[in-house]
C-alpha cells in the first residue's frame, strides 16, 4: 500500500481578527452605534425624557409628532436593565476553586487554611 504525500503549500489559517469577522462586538440599546428611538407627541415631554436620558448617560433619537402615539418602550427597557441587580451566589466554594477573597490563590490554601 503506498502512501499519498500532498507537495502542496500550506493553507494558512484564516486570522479571527482580519475584515470580515466581527469578535465580541456586542452592541448594547443606548449607545452611540445602537441609540434608543422614542417618539413623543410635545417638545415639553422631549425635553423631559432628555433629562432622563442625560442622567445615565444614555444615547437617543427623540423624534416630536403629534399625529402618532407616543413610543418610549426603549426607554422602559433600558430602564428595565438598570433596576437589576447582578444574582448572588450562597453557594460555599469548595476546596479547589478560587477563593472568594480575591486574593488568586485556591480555596484550600487561603481562608480554609
Amino acid at each position: 500500500m503506498s502512501k499519498f504525500f500532498y507537495k502542496g503549500g500550506l493553507m494558512k489559517k484564516p486570522e479571527h481578527s482580519s475584515a470580515g469577522f466581527s469578535v465580541n462586538s456586542v452592541v448594547r440599546l443606548g449607545t452611540e452605534k445602537a441609540p434608543a428611538k422614542l417618539t413623543v407627541q410635545t417638545e415639553a415631554r422631549k425635553l423631559e425624557l432628555q433629562a432622563i436620558l442625560d442622567e445615565s448617560n444614555w444615547v437617543a433619537v427623540i423624534d416630536v409628532d403629534s399625529d402618532q402615539a407616543e413610543n418610549i418602550q426603549d426607554l422602559e427597557i433600558l430602564q428595565g436593565k438598570k433596576a437589576t441587580e447582578a444574582a448572588v451566589s450562597t453557594k460555599q466554594a469548595s476546596r479547589n476553586d478560587p477563593c472568594p477573597c480575591g486574593s488568586g490563590k485556591k480555596y484550600k490554601k487561603c481562608c480554609a487554611a
